[in-house]
């Protein structure tokens, strides 16, 4: 019943939260190389918003009316994953609703992401793990090509993600530090598609597909009850898109969070996005000029992110005590011990076979000579 209740919790908060959270095994914005044991199911959700006070920056005198207001950025994110085997997993997530302060233009819902992982390929010694995903993004959500965020073309967009992981202790990866590393291409595939349209009738068509190259690279410090991590993450155009986009400009952000586990099925998750890119803006002919009017960023300058992390499938077991979960690695390291004694112990009586064999075969080399020498004496 209290998983029931909190998984209402979490889809009613998902309708608070601009980027979905990403599926399988993650940080805030970079993915591990692990997915998902057989059977897990989780789902997750993010909130990040932005707020800033604005001013009058137009030429000439402001609007009759006019004052000061707060300009907001929010939206909503939710994403489920399961997995199908120990190195498949596929997510399934929607933008459930964005909104950046327009009166008449939000998205409920929005758009649906689809990804499909394989990971979780030992590359050294249970040390260093590789992945690969692919995602595609359907616009199923009413408005696209928001100011101030990134950029969202209103078409069929998809891309691929490369996945590198390494954990310092290959026995106890959960529990000791880890760093993963993760680059990908995206096509937003615009072309020909009307991304604005005045209120006259004329219409902006994209001239060509756009690209982007995507990174992240993330660091975990976990312990028992809470992970503190740093993350690195951006894109950068191989393409860029039509100089009437809003969001055409590289961007990266660093961010500093923490996560809390107060049950074996529920994380919540706490950060801040800084963005370390400058404010240039090389966005011409537009039909809103909010980013000329006003003093505002060409991304936000900083998000705030929370998000809930909640496992359903298998049932978790009831939280363990300090002193049971040091019991288990204990009997954990024993049992690889064993393990290491054991394969001595088979390789020591190998290599005794083999002393015995090489015995035998000495002495029927030997006993051959003797019967040679006596045909030899009585051919004589």
């Amino acid at each position: 019943m209290k998983k029931i209740f909190l998984l209402l919790v979490v889809m009613l908060s998902a309708s608070l939260m601009a980027q979905p959270p990403y599926g399988s095994y993650h940080l805030l914005h970079t993915q591990s190389a692990k997915t998902f044991e057989q059977g897990r199911l989780e789902i997750f959700t993010n909130m990040n918003f932005f707020t800033r006070g604005t001013q009058w920056l137009g030429t000439g005198n402001p609007p009759e009316g006019f004052k000061a207001t707060n300009y907001w950025l929010v939206a909503g994110n939710f994403a489920l994953t399961y997995g199908f085997t120990d190195f498949f997993d596929m997510t399934l997530s929607n933008r459930v609703y964005q909104d950046n302060h327009y009166a008449s233009e939000y998205n409920f819902p929005g758009d649906i992401f689809l990804s499909a992982k394989l990971g979780s390929f030992n590359m050294a010694k249970r040390m260093l793990y590789g992945g690969i995903e692919l995602k595609t993004r359907f616009p199923t959500g009413e408005e696209h090509n928001y100011p101030f965020a990134e950029y969202a073309s209103g078409a069929v967009e998809f891309g691929a993600n490369g996945f590198l992981s390494f954990f310092s202790d290959p026995y106890l990866p959960d529990r000791s530090y880890n760093i993963h590393l993760n680059v990908g291409y995206w096509n937003y595939m615009e072309a020909g598609r009307t991304l604005y349209e005045y209120p006259n009738g004329t219409k902006l068509e994209a001239t060509k597909n756009s690209s982007a190259l995507k990174y992240a690279v993330g660091f975990s410090y976990p312990t028992a009850m809470f992970d503190f991590t740093l993350e690195a993450h951006g894109l950068m155009y191989i393409e860029q898109p039509d100089t009437f986009v809003y969001s055409r400009e590289d961007w990266a952000y660093v961010t500093p969070s923490i996560k809390y586990k107060p049950l074996n099925w529920l994380d919540v998750v706490l950060g801040v996005d800084i963005r370390v890119t400058p404010d240039e803006n090389t966005t011409k002919n537009v039909p809103n000029k909010a980013a000329e009017d006003y003093n505002l960023p060409n991304y936000a300058a900083w998000k705030v992110q929370l998000g809930l992390n909640m496992r359903i499938l298998p049932f978790a077991p009831p939280k363990k005590t300090a002193a049971e979960i040091e019991r288990d690695e204990f009997h954990k390291r024993v049992e690889f011990f064993q393990q290491i004694i054991q394969e001595r112990e088979r390789s020591e009586d190998i290599q005794e076979e083999l002393e015995r064999l090489k015995q035998e075969r000495e002495s029927a080399e030997k006993e051959l000579e003797e019967l040679r020498q006596i045909l030899e004496e009585e051919g004589n």
